[in-house]
Formats: C-alpha cells, structure tokens, sequence
C-alpha cells in the first residue's frame, strides 16, 4: 500500500496528481531496464505482424541520433509495445505486459512511505539521470543536455534495483489516462478513453517532467523518438 501522487507543494505538481491510497495485492515482476533497441530488433525481425517503421519520418530504426543495441527502443507505439509484449508471452509462456500506472509508480518511489518528488531525493541532476540538463528543478543545478538516449544502466538505480526510472525515454504504461484518480486495489485505469499513460519523462524533458508523480497521456498510435517502454510480468 503506498500514497500514488503528490503532494500539495510539490513544484511543478498537476491537478491530475491529487494524492491517493493504492494497494497492489499481486505480486509482479518489472523489467531492471528499458527494452532496448537490440531486444525490439529481435521481435521486429521475426515477429509475423511487422511493425510499421516511419511514421511523418519517425523510425525506431533510426530515431534522428545514433543509438546501439543497448540504448532503450523509441519511436515505438502502444501496439508495438503490447505486440513485443505478446511475443515474449508466447516465447516464455508466461504473462509478459505493460505495467499499471499504479505499478510504475510504486516501482519508480524507493518504498512504500516515499513522498519526494524523485527517486533521487527533492532534486536531480545529470549524473543522476539522462534529461535536458539546460534546465533545473529546487535547488538542483544546470548540467548535460545530451541530445538524444543513452545505454540503459548509464546511471545509479533506485533503491529497488530499477534504472532510468527517470528520464532516458517516456514509458507507455497499460492504462487509458483519466484526469482523476481514487483510491483503489490493483487499478487497472478505465475501461475506454483517450490516450494512454506515459510515465518517467526523457531525454528531452525538463526535470519537472521527470517526476515519480508526473503523468503525461498521448494517443495509442503516437510514434515519437522521446519515447520506448519496460515490461511488466506476472509473478
């Protein structure tokens, strides 16, 4: 049981972030790391439904900055997402998914009581995370604007053994977005709407946006180079 959201005097704090009490009672797996651009490779190659590769010029190919096999898949929609996911099901007979928002956000926080706005404490910094270091939050200082991903595992993980949890790229989470959240077991989101989750921010955010309790929601289609995804499994 954890309080999802922020708190009222969070910088940077949404209307959408009102603080709740969630319990997740089933136990679950998520992934240590983004799925990177070698994992994606392997589905895309011999999955039966290819994806499609440009979008207005966008591909996970070649997203617009050089990447290697270890730098987290972008330029990826919803489907693409849940399609990697059911290949891997299929491989593994287990149940590999997308996480909840409510799941993503327990596993970003380092335990159950944690209230600050990172992982990282009440700021962050560029050798803590991969944003666009131009900009800061609290008390934290300029640093790298790295223009593009980086390998994942480039940083320290959080206390529960998770990396880019902030920044590097946004993570589509399973849920259709709703603007108010409630207190819940296990919520699963509604059952139809506009827009998915995306959850942690980017390599092209501001720090703000990197936040444990900042949601961001875009259409399941959207196919954009600042964002990729982790899996989730049932344990």
């Amino acid at each position: 049981t954890f309080m999802m959201g922020s708190v009222e005097n969070e910088s940077g704090r949404s209307k959408d972030e009102n603080q709740h009490r969630v319990t997740i009672t089933k136990p679950y797996y998520i992934g240590v790391h983004h799925v990177t651009l070698g994992q994606f490779a392997a589905f895309a190659n011999t999955a039966e439904v290819k994806c499609r590769e440009k979008v207005k010029g966008v591909s996970w190919r070649n997203p617009g900055f050089a990447q290697d096999d270890t730098h987290p898949v972008v330029a990826v929609t919803y489907y693409d997402a849940v399609s990697f996911c059911n290949w891997l099901k299929e491989r593994e007979n287990k149940n590999f998914r997308l996480p909840t928002e409510a799941e993503w956000e327990f596993a970003c926080r380092n335990n159950e009581t944690d209230s600050m706005p990172f992982n990282t404490g009440d700021t962050i910094s560029t050798d803590q995370a991969n944003y666009n270091g131009n900009h800061t939050y609290g008390n934290g200082k300029k640093g790298v604007y790295r223009k593009g991903t980086t390998p994942v595992g480039s940083f320290a993980a959080n206390k529960r053994g998770l990396y880019d949890m902030h920044g590097n790229a946004w993570q589509w989470c399973a849920d259709w977005y709703e603007d108010k959240l409630v207190d819940a077991n296990d919520p699963q989101g509604p059952a139809r709407g506009w827009g998915r989750v995306l959850r942690g921010g980017s390599w092209y955010s501001n720090p703000q946006y990197l936040r444990c309790a900042e949601r961001d929601f875009v259409g399941d289609g959207k196919r954009d180079y600042i964002i990729g995804f982790r899996v989730a499994v049932d344990s």
